[in-house]
């Protein structure tokens, strides 16, 4: 339809320079793509295309431009199925350039705007086709995939649909200056030197972290069983010499011990927390998840003369990975019942926030200091309450969950701290 409708009507002369740099140009963003995130990367090779279709006459223009990604699809070992498939998208948008935008020997303001359309349906329509086979080979919705690459590539596409106007209008009307935007060039490569860096670094990071649980694992589980042996020895002793200085030094041996063997557990819970596995997520009644929490807290609470408090203002159920959830919740009480002084109550609500559903633990202790706020979820903050490994723990599964966990708290008059999940 364009070759019929534009014809083959003789060019300027100097436009036909425009069919080797396409090819050209085509080639090498097919060969280099430019990275505009860590995992995700755009290919330059719509701007020669579009060129070839704004300047080349209309039976010459498309086909130049889905010729150039067939020979660059095939250079670059993609399948001959796919190289056709990318190569007929390209035909399909350039034709429709042709046919709207070809830019003349003259321009004028209808012209242009006539020319920018036809750039913006090229981009339309080369991510709608390009998108169809994900969608088919995986069943997924069509609509869906659209609205993600869309999302993720509008930026880029709507750049190079610019980018091509201007060479294109520039090559008319000040030839001398066409070449100007390219001066972006540049700029890209020293943003994908820059990711590739980051990319590096993520890499580097993230094997120390994976090197960081192993730790914790392998340590948690090595010590385990020489401390079993400890405390059953001490277990012994403290039968042995229950007066004197030696039974003060066994009962303090024991408390030691006993404090060891919960940052152990803790710190095991802290590894499982960082796996990168899914969760193992069920339908879980919040309600009922803090009813358990409070079963097993009660005889602990029980020994420190305070007493656990449940408020339910809802049934909240959402996906979730229970264990590790409960193990939130636990920790949150814990240091609760810790900080709590004798004869004073630990209160929990379960309800339905404005968010999300929320789970709050609310305590009568000392409260805590402002200068202590901004790092009090980080790891190993000590406080005279334990190792300070509970409220990262608490904090990490929340966050594995999406949702997020907040303190309010007034020195004097006790703390606070709101789990806030997404719903369902």
């Amino acid at each position: 339809m364009a070759a019929i409708t534009g014809g083959f009507e003789v060019a300027q002369a100097w436009r036909w320079l425009v069919i080797p740099v396409c090819f050209a140009g085509v080639a090498l963003a097919e060969r280099h793509p430019v990275k505009i995130g860590p995992e995700q990367k755009v290919n330059l090779g719509a701007l020669p295309c579009l060129v070839a279709a704004l300047l080349l006459p209309a039976g010459a223009g498309p086909a130049t431009a889905g010729l150039s990604v067939l020979v660059a699809n095939v250079l670059m070992r993609r399948t001959w199925p796919e190289s056709v498939y990318n190569a007929g998208n390209t035909l399909i948008g350039a034709s429709i350039v042709a046919l709207i935008g070809r830019i003349g020997p003259d321009t004028d303001l209808a012209q242009d705007f006539r020319a920018t359309g036809a750039v913006f349906l090229y981009l339309v329509v080369n991510l709608g086709l390009g998108v169809l086979p994900a969608a088919l080979r995986s069943g997924h919705s069509y609509v869906a995939f659209l609205r993600q690459a869309a999302s993720a590539t509008w930026p880029a596409s709507l750049t190079l649909g610019a980018c091509a106007m201007s060479i294109a209008l520039l090559s008319v009307e000040a030839p001398v200056a066409a070449a100007l935007p390219l001066v972006v060039l540049p700029m890209i490569y020293r943003m994908n030197r820059a990711i590739e860096a980051q990319s590096k670094a993520n890499v580097q990071i993230a094997g120390v972290l994976a090197a960081q649980r192993r730790f914790l694992t392998d340590v948690s589980h090595q010590v385990a069983t020489p401390l079993a042996t400890i405390m059953t020895n001490l277990s012994i002793l403290s039968r042995a010499a229950r007066k004197g200085p030696a039974g003060e030094a066994v009962a303090d041996s024991v408390a030691e011990a006993e404090r060891m063997k919960r940052m152990l557990g803790r710190l095991r819970s802290l590894a499982h927390a960082d796996e990168d596995v899914p969760l193992r997520r069920e339908l879980v009644d919040l309600a009922e998840l803090t009813a358990d929490v409070v079963r097993a807290y009660t005889a602990q609470a029980a020994t420190s003369g305070v007493g656990l408090v449940t408020e339910v203002g809802a049934h909240p159920r959402i996906n979730a990975d229970k264990d590790l959830l409960r193990e939130a919740v636990a920790n949150l009480v814990d240091n609760a019942v810790r900080v709590s002084p004798r004869g004073a109550q630990v209160r929990l609500r379960v309800d339905r926030g404005m968010v999300g559903p929320s789970i709050a633990v609310a305590d009568d202790g000392p409260g805590i200091e402002q200068d202590r706020l901004p790092r009090l979820f980080e790891r190993f903050q000590r406080s005279d309450s334990g190792s300070g490994l509970g409220l990262a723990i608490a904090r990490r599964v929340v966050e594995r969950h999406g949702g997020t966990i907040r303190v309010k708290t007034e020195p004097g008059a006790g703390s606070t701290f709101t789990i806030e999940l997404p719903p369902g």
